[in-house]
């Protein structure tokens, strides 16, 4: 007597329990992979950046992109940096973050939605209305932090250390997240790490 063809009941549950321990086992690497392609994603979006206001600086006598400009549209007091910086990249897109889930606008500012900050310590001098500094006043610009990744939630254009500490930074990148430096390279870092010497902040020009 010929048996029938198909699976038995015993081979199908075999099946589906191998199929459950091989996604058990993938489905973390994949969260890693994804996050690590997130991470890698925004930084060449900062390497862009940082490249595009080192452009600025050279169109503008060596004066850094200011963190905004007095005037606006549609009743905004100022005009973003990154509205000034768009001249030099045309793409919206360089100011998100994939991984950013609350990349907002700033208050009372003309401006995109953007997930990345200014240094204010390099473009907002001796507070606000005050101007730029020039890139050859900066003596390690490897060293000193341009862009970071800004907290969306927080609405703002960028940062001082000395007013802000580390707060209106997000570690949203395993723990840490990409900082952009003036001479154009980007490098990811837990926050703490960037300011843990006093005598070598990476944050103070």
């Amino acid at each position: 007597m010929c048996r029938a063809g198909g699976f038995t009941l015993i081979e199908m549950l075999v099946v589906v329990a191998i199929i459950m321990i091989l996604a058990a086992i993938i489905y973390p690497v994949y969260e890693i992979v994804n996050k690590r392609a997130e991470t890698v994603h925004c930084a060449s979006n900062m390497g862009h950046l940082a490249s595009a206001v080192l452009l600025y600086a050279e169109d503008y006598d060596g004066v850094l992109i200011p963190a905004y400009v007095t005037g606006g549209q549609n009743g905004a007091v100022a005009t973003s940096w990154d509205v000034l910086l768009m001249p030099y990249h045309h793409s919206e897109g360089l100011y998100l973050c994939v991984g950013d889930q609350a990349a907002s606008f700033a208050t009372s500012t003309t401006c995109y939605k953007h997930s990345y900050g200014l240094n204010f310590d390099l473009t907002m001098v001796g507070g606000y209305g005050s101007s730029a500094m020039l890139l050859s006043e900066v003596q390690s610009p490897s060293a000193t932090i341009l862009l970071f990744e800004v907290r969306g939630s927080l609405r703002a254009l960028g940062a001082s250390y000395p007013a802000h500490r580390l707060t209106r930074v997000d570690a949203r990148h395993n723990d840490g997240c990409n900082f952009s430096f003036l001479d154009g390279h980007v490098k990811w870092y837990r926050p703490a790490t960037t300011c843990a010497d006093a005598a070598n902040n990476m944050w103070i020009p």
